[in-house]
């Protein structure tokens, strides 16, 4: 309709125009008054309906009173007297139909029996069945209307009148046929007027028009319109005029502007042609407008096939490195007005398929107002240089990673003494980056007397043209360190030393081990002297005491003389305790070993340690739960315990902290050999003390017979001693130790697989002195575990008390007396340690025991941690758990010196000086910055096989697993196969090109698929790729240069999977 509109002529547009504002306004008076008659008479009727059916309600009260249907149905026959009423109902309060009226009249009651299906029937059916609320409505062809009968306030009955709408219908359709006639008759009344009018209008324009078709036909801009009237018709003639004057003068202008450009198209086309470089002209959309021969040549196109085409289609470029197409430049180049210089790794595939890899370049052409008209594209054939390039490079990035991945520090020096390369090793190891190097001699990073000394060896080197091995010994941040270097002289192509180049290793391991056996030897040594000694002297004594012993039988009644024969034997027994303190230096020595549980030593030791370190060393155990077995001289390790804690009190100088620490630990062979041990299963005893520490020398000589740091005061035995004892005993001790850092002793003793015959003796006699009669509370929240809590308790006389929740146990609390409560910790609503400051603040003379079958943080909000120090651990041996409360139990209060308050003596004071047992947090060794990647799974796709080999040595030495791909399918099959076994890779690192297989960003969007929150690092050898550069746009977390080092993966990994 639009587009037949527009082709008419303009008289017809405004008849068209005039009517149809005339009929569409005609025709909104007609709705108008339309709607209002129809609401008009619907409205009438309804009122007066309604007031029929208020008339018949009032009428109908007497009947429905005295239930006669027969006077209700006259009432409905005034129904009559309204045309349009066809059907009346009376309804009983019971809402049942009691009488109606219809035309013709049909009567029923409802007392009537049933009657055969007829008119009247179903005449009465047509009632609804059940009346509704009172008001009116219209449907279909219908209007209906409910009024309720009321009766002294109450509903006795209610009315239903339906009338039709027939009449009312038709008195509206002839309301709308004269309004229509109306409306006609206005139409052809505004038709006649509008066709007499627009001709003011349109004719000056059909004149204007037919002139204008007239010069577009002839083309000649000379002739001229009359000027016409004052008004717009006339402004618009002599604006005709003006325009067809400048034509002309145009015209004349380009003839002559078309001249010389033909002469300049000519010498162009001679230049283009005869430029070496292939070059490509576009407009500013893109489109091809020139090209020379050697474009041709190289895009496979003819100038005749190429003209006006798009330059993506002519030259289409990709990725050389991910295939990926690269952005057109002339999108580029019109938007900044700036010249394009494309990547190394173009290549231009012809029309024939081949592809070239090219070096170009795009520039904008400009005219005389600097407005772009345009671009011009150059490039030329570099695909020899290109695999040339790019086989020096693998070249150069593959001796780059092996250079950093070698565990020996690498570095160059040139003849005149500069720095010229060093590895990633030889950063780690003098802490200096590459940077910081270059260009610098060894006397700028190195002291005087070292670097001279590496100089004179480097000398050597070029004077003599031969390789030399020397060592070199000089200090570091962390000690001494001697180091193993190999030099050799790097030649030129006229076969002249121009560098040395020297390979490091880090030799100061194995000389410890050579001086920890030159050590072993001389106690060795030692020992078979002191054994000797020992040995004679020990005879010597036991003829003393054994004389002894029959003179203090023989001299029962003479006390005086008795005394002196004690005296002897005291002095006896004494020198033989030194005798087997020497022959401790022996590991030939007869051991009294046996199966020893090293937890229950310490804790026998306790006391005895207190009392011999006084009350300004505090005591800390930090104990591991079901620590293996050991075999071991008890009293040795006695005797190993004192010297080492004493020699810690005279390293603290006030008060200070000696803490103990148990814990099973299996060496590898790689970490068993670190220790000088086999592979196995060991128990760690770990002395700590707070004191002042040791400097590096006094660390290597503490071991050595009679050397003391305490003059006079000591013999230089303790330790001597000690060494000697975990020797004999298959172990390692070994020290760590800073000046004003502290020092930690760790003993390394070998876990015993023999039988302890005297394990069930023990037993029977702990469980004979386990029993009790006092009443114990058992709070848990797993009804299982306080049955059996109740079943161990019981069975030793004691009388228990059993609660599910917090709730339940203080409930207990208020109605028995309770001594002990064995509380779980992790229970709902209320916790142990929340239950236990509840009863703590209640009840302190009742004593506390945690468990818990783990340990979490929840006890650092206790303003008291003794209770989680003191925790018992699930599963516990019954044995376990009758100790820990035995020992609670026979734990006395304790009072406070001011108040007399009665205290748990397990909840520390402030105002108690002596310290109980505590029990410190097990500490997480694995933890450490230095090892945040162990563990990590690494998946590797690279299509080069030594790629993927220093990929997996670098991880390897970072302690990640490697999962090692050559192409697309492998790597999803194994990522797919990690979710399937619930292995997750914690990390996918993907070659960016693939020769044969999808790249890197294609792989990358099917992992997302299979797992959206993969973490994936892009690698290539071309950092300037888009993909590199921008990795964060391609949905990669991480982009890795494949002149990668082992620090620069750890950088990146420990970046990403924090």
């Amino acid at each position: 309709m639009k587009q037949f509109i527009q082709h008419l002529q303009i008289k017809h547009k405004l008849i068209i125009i005039i009517m149809s504002t005339v009929i569409f306004t005609l025709l909104l008076v007609t709705s108008a008054l339309v709607i209002g008659e129809r609401y008009t008479t619907r409205q009438s009727m309804a009122d007066k309906l309604l007031t029929v059916s208020k008339i018949i309600a009032d009428r109908s009260t007497a009947a429905l009173s005295f239930d006669d249907q027969t006077v209700a149905i006259e009432v409905l026959t005034a129904l009559d007297h309204e045309p349009s009423v066809i059907l009346g109902c009376i309804y009983d309060d019971s809402r049942s139909l009691f009488a109606m009226h219809t035309r013709p009249p049909v009567h029923a009651y409802k007392s009537e029996p049933p009657q055969p299906a007829s008119a009247s029937t179903t005449l009465f059916a047509s009632c609804p069945s059940a009346p509704q609320q009172d008001g009116y409505r219209f449907w279909e062809k219908n209007f209906e209307l409910y009024q309720s009968i009321m009766l002294e306030g109450e509903l006795i009955g209610i009315v239903y009148i339906r009338a039709t709408l027939d009449r009312l219908n038709e008195r509206l359709m002839q309301f709308i046929l004269l309004v229509m006639s109306m409306i006609s008759f206005a139409g052809v009344v505004a038709y006649f007027l509008a066709s007499k009018q627009q001709a003011i209008i349109s004719r000056p324009i059909l004149d204007l028009a037919n002139f204008a078709r007239k010069i577009s036909i002839k083309a000649d801009y000379t002739e001229r319109l009359p000027p016409g009237p004052n008004d717009e018709i006339g402004t618009l003639n002599r604006s005709f005029n003006d325009m067809l004057e400048q034509i002309h003068k145009r015209q004349l202008a380009r003839d002559i502007a078309e001249q010389a450009l033909s002469e300049r198209e000519q010498d162009l086309v001679v230049t283009l042609n005869s430029i070496g470089d292939a070059v490509i002209v576009t407009n500013i959309n893109g489109q091809i407008t020139r090209m020379n021969p050697v474009a041709e040549q190289l895009t496979g196109w003819s100038f005749e096939d190429a003209r006006e085409q798009s330059l993506k289609t002519v030259f289409p470029i990709v990725d050389a490195s991910t295939g990926k197409p690269i952005d057109n430049p002339v999108e580029k180049v019109i938007s900044t007005g700036e010249t394009v210089f494309l990547s190394n790794h173009t290549t231009l595939i012809a029309k024939d398929g081949s592809q070239l890899q090219i070096a170009d370049s795009a520039a904008p052409i400009r005219n005389r107002e600097n407005n772009i008209l345009g671009l011009i594209l150059v490039f030329n054939d570099v695909t020899e240089q290109y695999h040339l390039r790019e086989a020096a490079a693998k070249s150069e990035r593959n001796l780059q990673s092996i250079m950093d991945n070698s565990p020996a520090a690498i570095h160059v020096i040139d003849a005149q003494g500069y720095f010229t390369f060093i590895n990633q090793q030889f950063e780690n190891l003098f802490h200096l980056r590459h940077e910081e190097v270059a260009g610098k001699r060894l006397s700028d990073i190195l002291p005087l007397s070292i670097a001279q000394e590496i100089q004179n060896n480097d000398a050597t080197v070029l004077s003599t043209e031969q390789s030399l091995e020397t060592e070199e010994v000089f200090h570091q941040s962390d000690g001494m360190h001697t180091y193993a270097s190999t030099r050799f002289p790097l030649f030129n192509e006229d076969n002249d030393v121009y560098a040395v180049c020297s390979i490091t290793t880090d030799i100061t391991e194995k000389r410890q081990q050579e001086e920890q056996l030159r050590r072993s030897q001389k106690m060795d040594a030692l020992g078979k002297l002191t054994g000797g000694i020992a040995h004679d002297y020990n005879n010597l004594l036991g003829i003393i005491m054994g004389y002894a012993e029959v003179l203090n039988d023989r001299l029962e009644h003479n006390p005086g003389l008795r005394k002196y024969v004690l005296d002897i034997e005291r002095a006896a027994r004494r020198g033989s305790k030194l005798t087997q303190k020497l022959l401790s230096f022996t590991r030939h020595k007869s051991s009294d070993a046996n199966i020893l549980d090293i937890n229950c030593l310490l804790l026998e030791q306790k006391l005895m340690l207190e009392k011999t370190l006084t009350a300004r060393i505090s005591l800390v155990f930090d104990l591991s739960n079901e620590l293996w077995p050991v075999w071991l001289d008890s009293g040795d390790l006695e005797d190993a315990i004192i010297n080492i804690s004493i020699n810690a009190s005279h390293a603290i100088s006030s008060n200070g902290q000696l803490t103990f620490r148990t814990h099973n630990e299996h060496l590898n062979s790689m970490d068993a050999q670190l220790q000088h041990l086999p592979a196995g299963d060991y128990v760690l005893l770990s002395i700590t003390d707070n004191g002042k520490g040791m400097n590096e020398k006094t660390r290597e000589q503490i071991f050595d017979p009679f050397f003391s740091t305490k003059g006079e005061q000591g013999t230089g035995l303790g330790l001597s001693q000690v060494y000697g004892f975990v020797k004999r005993s298959g172990g390692e001790i070994k020290v760590h130790s800073e000046a004003g850092k502290g020092s930690r002793f760790a003993l390394y003793f070998p876990r015993s697989h023999e039988p302890d015959i005297n394990t069930q003796t023990e037993t029977n006699i702990r469980k004979s002195d386990l029993r009790g009669s006092e009443t114990l509370l058992v709070v848990d929240d797993e009804p299982t575990l306080v049955e059996l809590a109740e079943e161990i308790l019981s069975a030793q006389g004691y009388r228990v008390l059993c609660a599910h929740n917090g709730e339940q146990a203080l409930t207990l609390l208020k109605k028995n007396h309770v001594d002990l409560m064995l509380s779980d910790v992790i229970m709902p609503i209320m916790d142990g340690y929340q239950l236990a400051d509840q009863v703590q603040k209640r009840y302190p003379h009742i004593k506390i025991q945690m468990t818990s079958g783990f340990a979490d943080d929840r006890h650092n909000l206790m303003p008291d941690n003794t209770l989680h120090q003191n925790l018992l651990y699930k599963p516990y041996a019954s044995n376990t758990l009758l100790v820990h409360v035995r020992s609670l139990l026979d734990t006395p209060l304790t009072k406070t010196a001011q108040s007399g308050e009665t205290l748990n003596p397990l909840n520390r004071d402030r105002k108690i000086k002596t310290e109980p047992l505590t029990v410190a947090p097990r500490l997480n060794t694995e933890s450490s910055s230095e090892n945040r990647l162990a563990g990590r799974t690494i998946l590797i796709m690279d299509d080069e096989a030594d790629v993927r080999d220093l990929f997996e040595l670098a991880l390897t030495k970072l302690g990640c697993n490697t999962i090692l791909t050559s192409n697309s399918d492998e790597t999803i099959a194994h990522y797919q196969r990690a979710l399937h076994n619930r292995t997750p890779v914690d990390a996918v690192i993907l070659d960016l090109s693939v020769p044969g297989s999808i790249g890197g960003a294609e792989v990358a969007a099917k992992i997302r698929a299979l797992h959206a929150e993969a973490i994936i690092i892009v690698s290539s050898g071309d950092s300037t790729g888009s993909e590199m550069a921008h990795f964060q746009d391609y949905g990669f977390d991480g982009a890795l240069e494949k002149t990668f080092n082992r620090k620069k993966i750890q950088q990146l990994l420990e970046r990403i999977l924090k």
